[in-house]
């Protein structure tokens, strides 16, 4: 039985030749083998990004010599048939080929709900014959090549891209409006939570600037806030916070895509780039809106100092000069590596875990759904700041000594972590991990 309770259609007659075929139709210059010029050119044609031949061409090249020869092609494909076979039995509603309504129907099932526009994309690409529907020999040949087991990503990619590059004219499911809806609606979100979380928040930066103060007690620094400052001490900052967010989820917007395309072009998709590209895209973020996250680490920690955002941004800058709106951005800069390598790495390893560990083995199953990713961002959101978070005490310490009463004792990251590791041992640089951990959960 295929994936919608119906039988199985049979397999297209078996074609001895097929593999050879697209193999010779792939090695352009008749070499006998194919390089990674030429797996570029071969999807290109299938209006996919370069990007994928170096990942493509590393899985095939098991010889590792540079060039995939006829027999490496083969084993490949024959591994990889099977499992495209299941996938083209998902699609076909109880036709031997796929329709346009199937598209739409299994498409609309990922939750991508494209357009009539976004499906005649797809269906261009695969229906070579023109004959309106797509056979099981279609589907395996421009599929081949890529992983079929998530087929959401590469339809999005394949809308994406082929209309940015000489396919149909026409919308795409992630259109350039629906994008700024989409940020638009993530800026109220991250508003509305972080107003939630606030308490957290305040517990998070009041402990990372005065825990030796409260010998460590979330609780002791729980009920000073209340006795002096009621209930309302919980939100300090938290205006603050919501100017910054505007701004910073435009920066993202703006600026992770690019990055993101950029470092994959050059590199390709794979861990690394990944990280490397987030990092950026986080240095980009924390440097664009640096005077008002440092301007809201003294508002929320140090009561009646500065009498709002305006008197602190101008305070700031003329007793301690424009450049002390920017202290400690190299700092958190620098936090945004551990954070991403830790963040990503964890997910990846727990998704790996869920997937081998908890999943069954047929190709159907092993797709992680949207309350499990959440669960799985989770748990790499939490390994990354534990991984990061010395490094945000350190910088928010810079940030924060000689305001309040503070001592100004640390003349840079190392001196500020190795004075805090001496005074107050290790544990010093992770005052207000808990909290920070603790509101994640209801922040996402």
């Amino acid at each position: 039985m295929g994936w919608f309770g119906k039988k199985e259609a049979k397999a297209a007659p078996n074609d001895d030749n097929h593999i050879e075929n697209l193999f010779e139709k792939y090695d352009k210059d008749d070499s006998g083998a194919i390089d990674q010029d030429e797996l570029k050119a071969a999807l290109a044609e299938m209006k996919l990004p370069a990007y994928h031949a170096e990942e493509i061409f590393d899985t095939i090249d098991t010889n590792h010599d540079g060039k995939i020869d006829l027999k490496e092609f083969t084993t490949y494909v024959e591994a990889k048939e099977s499992v495209l076979k299941k996938t083209f039995d998902k699609f076909r509603r109880g036709n031997d080929k796929i329709s346009s309504e199937d598209m739409l129907h299994v498409l609309d099932d990922m939750h991508l709900h494209p357009t009539a526009q976004d499906i005649k994309k797809l269906m261009d690409i695969f229906d070579d014959d023109h004959s309106g529907e797509v056979s099981w020999d279609e589907f395996r040949d421009h599929l081949v090549l890529l992983n079929p087991a998530d087929f959401s990503k590469i339809a999005d990619e394949w809308m994406h891209y082929s209309g940015e590059h000489g396919a149909t004219g026409g919308g795409t499911i992630k259109a350039t409006g629906a994008k700024w809806h989409a940020a638009a609606a993530g800026g109220i979100g991250a508003a509305i939570s972080r107003t939630c979380v606030a308490p957290l928040e305040r517990l998070r930066m009041q402990m990372i600037a005065d825990g030796a103060k409260f010998g460590g007690s979330n609780m002791a620094l729980v009920k000073h806030v209340m006795k002096v400052e009621g209930i309302a001490g919980g939100w300090r900052g938290n205006g603050v916070n919501m100017v910054r967010i505007l701004p910073q989820n435009a920066v993202a917007f703006g600026a992770k895509g690019p990055i993101k395309k950029a470092i994959e072009e050059q590199f390709g998709k794979g861990v690394l780039p990944t990280i490397a590209g987030s990092s950026l895209a986080g240095m980009v973020c924390i440097s664009s809106v640096y005077p008002l996250d440092l301007a809201r680490g003294r508002i929320t920690t140090s009561p009646g100092v500065y009498s709002g955002l305006g008197d602190a941004l101008m305070k700031i800058s003329s007793q301690e000069g424009v450049g002390a709106l920017f202290k400690g951005i190299s700092h958190a800069n620098i936090w945004a590596i551990p954070y991403y390598a830790a963040t990503f790495c964890s997910y990846d390893a727990a998704k790996s875990f869920y997937v081998e560990g908890w999943l069954g083995e047929g190709d159907e199953r092993r797709t992680v759904g949207p309350a499990v990713g959440l669960v799985l961002g989770m748990i790499g959101g939490c390994c990354g700041t534990v991984a990061g978070f010395p490094f945000e005490s350190a910088r928010r310490k810079m940030q924060l000594q000689g305001i309040g009463g503070r001592p100004a004792i640390y003349s840079g990251l190392f001196s500020c972590m190795s004075g805090v590791v001496r005074i107050e041992g290790v544990q010093g640089l992770f005052r207000g991990v808990s909290a920070n951990i603790a509101k994640m959960a209801p922040a996402s």
